[in-house]
C-alpha cells in the first residue's frame, strides 16, 4: 500500500478510487464504507493532512484486515 497525494474521490494510502458516495457528495444511498468496521490502527497509515477528509478504499481495508 502506497501513500500518495489525494483527493477527496481517492484513497488516501493507495491513491485509488474509494468509490465512496459520501466523498463523491452524491444522493446514491448508504455506501459501503458505512457497513464496514475500520480498526482504529488503519488511520495510522493516512498522512496527517488527509485524516477525515476522505475514504480509505475497500481493498486497502481488506488488505489491512487480512493482515492482522
Amino acid at each position: 500500500m502506497d501513500k500518495g497525494t489525494s483527493t477527496i474521490e481517492n484513497c488516501p494510502i493507495c491513491n485509488r478510487a474509494n468509490h465512496c458516495c459520501n466523498s463523491m457528495d452524491k444522493n446514491l444511498g448508504i455506501c459501503w464504507c458505512s457497513q464496514e468496521f475500520f480498526p482504529k490502527e488503519i488511520f495510522d497509515l493516512v498522512p496527517p493532512e488527509q485524516l477525515r477528509k476522505t475514504c480509505i478504499c475497500k481493498n486497502c481495508l481488506d488488505q489491512f484486515k487480512s493482515q492482522l
